[in-house]
């Protein structure tokens, strides 16, 4: 009888007593392609390299081409230009390097504990560190104090008339007619002096906050600061005092007139070591274009729709501006002001001519100014002030506290150049006239979601120019120093030494104890998965203030009024911010102690805050500290990140998406939709503990996780493989297919308990030994290393290359000399003679490092042929249990004579093998002996690129056909 055999692909699966014949048991360099076995031709070789070099990532755009090798924990990169290469151009040192990645022309290398940043600029790669700098800056006020009577546009107090009050009864409440009819006049003025001298001159008289942070090449907001609450005042401002009332009978009328102090805005860069200004200037002027800062509506202190109440108030000269004094202008006008005497300690007059009244005696201490001082001052030629003013329709302070709660809109005021920060003087913001009216139609400054957080992932992938990340680690932030939290200040509370009752013609003076040098840090509390962490940041080298009071020694006028010494009411530092929802606790200290705040979510910004009362004895506490975990870094197990398009440094609230329950283990795209109709609905697909999730995108633009599409959980995070518009990854059922909503397992043939070993046939030493004969120096092998693991086990460390010009998925492990390869053609498997130690990005072609520090290309090869091993699975002739003797063999196919050399085996059982024949070329006859049940062949081949063997041709004769055997 005769019998026509095709071969097969390679598989283990189902047993060889119903395997097909034609099935390959070894297919060590050909695989099943257009009907025939082809020849798997060994790579081209792109790179020799030195020992110890491998490239770990090729970096292209459309300017160049780099290779990124590794060395050690250096990290180099090779251009090729024709024939030569650039060799020894450093990027940088990183310690357990992980992965590498690009987004445009950044190259991030992830490491154990950081995203390393490497900017191609100027032919060289510039590390910019592992994050954004954090730039801290400081914000104070310049007030000038204001008076009505004293402005050049009134020049004179203004008189306001009313229903008639008794002598006795001026104190007293007004009446409802009188509220209503003062109060229009009051405010009416108020409000239009206020107006003057703020918004239409670009300066500040109510609280207000600023905030300030980083703007990007693309136009995105990174590194906000803290809320930094201003304070031109503390109370109800602009304060308006009455000198005196009259009329005939009753009083009927009285003189007024307003104070209010306008600031401008001036900011210093503050520095630690000089390493984020030093990087942010040199290193990030492509990627931070400008310090942005932005400012609140101001919040009032005064209900603009209340009213009026009596003459009869008495602390509204308590309110405070927290600031330094602005006499720029002044030497003009020092007829109008009352600013003539000395106030230097050494009695020398006061430098009013410096254009900016920075040098001025007043003019660099930033201090908590008493309006009632500042009247003294500028505006009372006896030094006192009204003992009584009207009462404004002013806030409680409960309600002051709420407005400050509240505040969470900031609008655009200004942008600092790079080249504008300077860390050895303040500088003024110049806003311009007017530009404070439409200033709610300014851009709203976009709210913060964790950018100070350092990051590092285990897994990112690339798609659409964004830079997605699983397995993350957040190290949180340490926390804003006083100096960049709080408004500036440099010197302690004035001390005041005027005229007194017993000594009215004593000569002003005002002296400043200035601040010792004193570390303010502050220790952050937040709790977050279960855990609390701790985070600390100690003020730069300036001085900042004292946070806390403590008892004074008594001053000449305190001992006049008999007192022994006080507790100081602060105003400074009471808005602190820490930009994370789940911070419940900050202990302040400094030399004079500690003092804790306790920290509650901000109702409308991503972070915790408290507000502090303007007039609080801060006296030094014993606080509580938590028990922390240490160090302060957080696994986000199921998140994954996106940045923004083409921006790796910046990972939006938008872009961070919760998968499933369980841990995300990778993330690939996929250029299919999961269902007609749907192209491109579903481009990312997360791998978790879970299962496969599909990713889809939102109406934003970013990503939202959708659904499950399968349980299946891969087993090797490294073995997830994108292939055109599908995804291959390894799991415990085997190589897995997902394609749309579907998976497939494509290795179920290759699956098998019971093992084939080319060591189980007879003399497979001789065989291995004319198979080495005729490879090549690369091609040779032994038995252990034809060996195969257990499929699954050979899964758990296995990688894929996929070589899409010939259709291939090479499913290598790097501890093992074979791999598989499987071809998307005829959906079959073959197997190949592997020394690939990893695999290199670069899609369409398939390179990657093989032993002998080579970089080779399994999408092109130089060779022209390849030495094959090739054994069958037993072939039975479709009668596995009748006995039968063979006696001619004829290989088939296109191929040359003497390419083929084989050997003939037979079993009865399937497990002991014996030799049945032999031959050097394609025919095998003239032959005849004792009869088997099963058959494999043993083929070593020598094929050229283009040939191929087909199958083979039997002629057999069935043994004893009437029995049962």
């Amino acid at each position: 009888m005769i019998k026509e055999i095709k071969y097969n692909g390679y598989s283990a699966n189902p047993s060889d007593y119903e395997c097909a014949d034609g099935d390959l048991a070894t297919s060590i360099g050909v695989i099943p392609e257009n009907g025939a076995l082809k020849p798997i031709l060994p790579p081209s070789e792109v790179l020799q390299l030195e020992n110890g070099v491998s490239v770990i990532y090729i970096h292209e755009t459309a300017s160049y081409r780099h290779y990124i090798v590794q060395s050690g924990n250096d990290i180099h990169w090779i251009e090729r230009n024709g024939d030569s290469l650039t060799s020894n151009n450093k990027i940088g040192y990183c310690y357990d390097i992980k992965s590498i990645n690009a987004v445009g022309n950044t190259l991030l290398v992830f490491s154990a504990d950081a995203i390393n940043y490497y900017l191609w600029k100027s032919n060289n790669y510039i590390s910019l560190g592992d994050h954004i700098p954090n730039i801290e800056i400081s914000f104070g006020l310049r007030g000038k104090p204001r008076l009505y009577s004293m402005n050049d546009d009134s020049k004179s107090t203004f008189k306001i008339t009313f229903d008639g009050i008794g002598e006795h009864n001026l104190f007293e409440t007004w009446s409802e007619s009188n509220q209503n009819k003062i109060t229009s006049q009051i405010m009416a003025k108020v409000n239009k002096f206020l107006a003057d001298q703020t918004v239409k001159k670009g300066r500040f008289a109510l609280p207000f906050f600023v905030r300030y942070a980083l703007r990007l090449y693309d136009g995105s907001l990174v590194g906000h600061s803290a809320p930094i609450l201003m304070n031109p005042s503390t109370k109800t401002a602009p304060i308006v005092y009455w000198e005196r009332a009259s009329g005939k009978g009753s009083y009927t009328e009285a003189i007024c007139d307003i104070m209010l102090v306008a600031a401008s805005l001036d900011y210093k860069l503050l520095i630690d070591g000089n390493y984020d200004y030093n990087n942010l200037k040199q290193n990030w002027g492509d990627i931070v274009k400008s310090v942005d800062v932005f400012i609140s509506k101001p919040i009032y202190t005064y209900d603009q729709n209340g009213l009026c109440k009596s003459f009869a108030d008495t602390d509204n000269f308590d309110t405070k501006f927290i600031g330094t004094l602005d006499f720029s202008g002044y030497a003009a006008s020092r007829k109008n002001d009352c600013i003539l005497l000395p106030v230097n300690l050494d009695g020398s007059s006061m430098n009013t001519s410096s254009p900016s009244g920075k040098n001025s005696a007043f003019g660099n201490k930033y201090v908590e100014w008493i309006y009632s001082k500042l009247y003294d001052l500028y505006f009372s030629p006896n030094r006192k002030h009204p003992s009584t003013t009207i009462m404004l329709p002013e806030y409680s302070a409960d309600k002051n506290k709420e407005s400050l709660k509240d505040a969470s809109q900031f609008y655009f005021l200004h942008s600092i150049e790079l080249s504008d920060l300077t860390t050895s003087e303040r500088k003024d913001i110049i806003v311009n006239d007017e530009y404070l009216q439409s200033l709610v139609s300014r851009e709203v400054m976009t709210d913060d979601y964790l950018t100070h957080d350092k990051l590092c992932a285990e897994f990112s992938h690339t798609y659409n120019a964004r830079l997605n990340l699983s397995g993350v680690k957040r190290e949180l932030f340490g926390g804003f120093t006083a100096a960049s939290m709080f408004s500036y200040l440099n010197s302690d509370t004035p001390s005041w030494q005027g005229p007194t009752k017993d000594n009215p013609s004593r000569v002003l003076s005002v002296s400043f104890p200035t601040f010792g040098y004193s570390v303010v840090e502050t220790t952050v509390y937040i709790k977050e998965d279960g855990n609390v962490y701790g985070v600390s940041a100690a003020s730069h080298n300036n001085y900042t203030g004292y946070f806390l009071s403590e008892e004074r020694h008594p001053s000449d006028e305190d001992a006049s009024n008999g007192t022994n010494g006080f507790l100081e009411k602060r105003s400074w530092g009471c808005y602190a911010f820490y930009p994370n929802i789940n911070a419940f606790k900050m202990i302040i200290r400094d030399w004079k102690g500690a003092y804790e705040i306790k920290l509650m979510p901000h109702q409308f910004l991503n972070g915790a805050y408290a507000v502090l009362d303007y007039e609080l004895e801060r006296a030094p506490q014993t606080p509580t500290y938590p028990s922390t975990s240490h160090p302060a870094t957080i696994e986000m197990p199921n998140k994954i990140y996106t940045s923004e398009v083409n921006n790796p440094f910046y990972f939006p609230i938008l872009g961070i998406n919760s998968v499933g329950t369980g841990k995300v283990l990778g993330i690939s795209s996929a250029a299919k939709a999961l269902s007609e109709g749907q192209f491109g609905q579903f481009p990312l697909y997360a791998f978790t503990t879970d299962g496969v999730w599909a990713l889809e995108v939102s109406s934003t633009g970013t990503y939202s996780a959708k659904q499950p599409i399968t349980r299946d959980v891969v087993m090797n995070p490294d073995s997830i493989t994108q292939i055109d518009s599908s995804v291959l990854f390894a799991t415990d059922r085997g190589i897995m297919h997902i394609s749309g909503s579907a998976t497939q397992c494509l290795s179920d043939s290759l699956n098998a308990e019971d093992l084939f070993s080319i060591a189980d046939l007879p003399k497979a030493n001789a065989l291995i030994d004319i198979f080495n004969g005729k490879a090549g120096e690369n091609e040779k092998a032994t038995l252990s290393d034809i060996t195969l693991l257990p499929f699954n086990d050979f899964l758990r460390e296995c990688r894929m290359v996929y070589d899409y010009t010939n259709q291939h998925i090479i499913v290598y492990n790097p501890t093992v000399r074979y791999a598989y390869v499987f071809s998307l053609k005829s959906k079959l498997w073959g197997m190949m003679l592997s020394d690939i130690v990893n695999n290199v990005n670069s899609y369409p072609e398939a390179l990657a490092m093989a032993d002998g520090n080579r970089l080779v290309d399994f999408s092109t090869s130089s060779a022209e042929t390849i030495t094959a091993l090739v054994v069958t699975r037993p072939f039975k002739m479709e009668e596995p249990d009748v006995f039968k003797t063979i006696d001619t063999i004829i290989q088939r196919g296109y191929f040359k004579p003497g390419h083929v050399a084989q050997v003939l085996y037979g079993s009865n059982d399937l497990f002991n093998w014996h030799t049945v024949w032999s031959s050097t070329d394609k025919y095998m006859r003239g032959f005849r002996g004792t009869p088997y049940k099963a058959f494999r062949i043993a083929l070593i081949c020598t094929l050229d690129r283009f040939e191929s063997l087909l199958g083979f041709s039997t002629q057999f004769n069935p043994r004893m056909l009437n029995r049962l055997r």
